[in-house]
């Protein structure tokens, strides 16, 4: 994973993985945080792989224009950022303009939002170990105010994620809801409902899973309170799809085509995690053994 991502953009990535982390148990305190950053640093930008692609996905780059969309005048320009600045897509990828509109479309019959007159600020990714393909990312500005993002596959067109960015008008608790970790049914609905309106997982839904809760940070506010949930079709795809605690509100949908990679990465990292927790243990075990005792009670 590449720290000189957009931090908006590695938002998004962690969220994928770090959501999957998050509902695991695996939390070993201050030994395991030190060796989850050691084994995070060794991630880097890597060949692109598109060992999984699938049939699926090709498909959801080429369907038909969301009803009642018509494509908007929007400004196409580039995200301010040294990573960015240095990034050049290959003869292989798609424009930004056409990952533009790809994200313009699904912006329209996801959230209703049109982006006429508005702003789309364009990044080129290149493939990491969380997610091996590369991608255009983009900020959308509305009025001036960035409100929403999504990636795109560079070479396929696959849309990989979108999400909705806010800030409530009124002081809300973020604070985590135990009563709906223990019945989160009416949101499961929801999420089955709307996976299935907007096709998510490419398929009919298998199963809806409750994954965690958290909120979402803009700036320097953290006041929308979320809830994630993972979405597995019947073809065998995977989604995180995430809403608002507030309101209900769809936040934002993580796609097979970055989700899946994301959990495969988390669970490699999970396993390196034990396996060094594992070795630190033995080696602190074993210099205990080894310590020569200084003083003898003798009965």
């Amino acid at each position: 994973m590449n720290a000189n991502r957009s931090g908006k953009s590695l938002k998004q990535t962690v969220l994928a993985a770090a959501v999957v982390i998050g509902g695991s148990t695996l939390l070993f305190q201050g030994l395991v945080q030190g060796v989850t950053a050691a084994e995070f640093k060794k991630t880097d930008t890597i060949a692109t792989s598109y060992a999984n692609y699938t049939a699926g996905s090709a498909q959801a780059a080429q369907k038909s224009l969301p009803a009642g969309y018509k494509k908007a005048n929007y400004t196409i320009g580039a995200i301010d950022l040294e990573y960015y600045r240095n990034q050049t897509p290959t003869s292989k990828d798609i424009t930004k303009e056409a990952a533009a509109e790809i994200g313009a479309q699904a912006l329209w019959e996801v959230f209703g939002q049109s982006l006429e007159g508005q702003v789309i600020e364009m990044g080129y990714n290149q493939a990491t170990e969380s997610l091996p393909r590369t991608s255009w990312y983009a900020d959308v500005l509305i009025n001036g105010k960035r409100s929403y993002s999504f990636s795109v596959d560079s070479v396929t067109g696959e849309l990989l994620d979108l999400a909705r960015e806010r800030t409530l008008d009124k002081k809300v608790s973020v604070a985590f809801d135990p009563e709906l970790d223990k019945n989160p049914q009416e949101y499961v609905a929801l999420a089955k409902n709307l996976a299935e309106k907007y096709n998510v997982v490419h398929s009919k839904v298998k199963s809806v899973a409750y994954n965690g809760q958290g909120y979402t940070s803009q700036g320097s506010s953290n006041n929308d309170p979320t809830i994630s949930l993972d979405i597995t079709g019947e073809n065998g795809e995977i989604a995180l799809m995430t809403f608002s605690r507030y309101d209900k509100q769809l936040l934002g949908i993580v796609y097979n085509g970055e989700y899946k990679p994301a959990v495969e990465f988390s669970e490699k990292l999970m396993k390196r995690v034990q396996e060094k927790a594992g070795e630190l243990e033995k080696s602190a075990l074993s210099a205990k053994q080894n310590e020569t005792p200084l003083m003898m009670v003798i009965d």
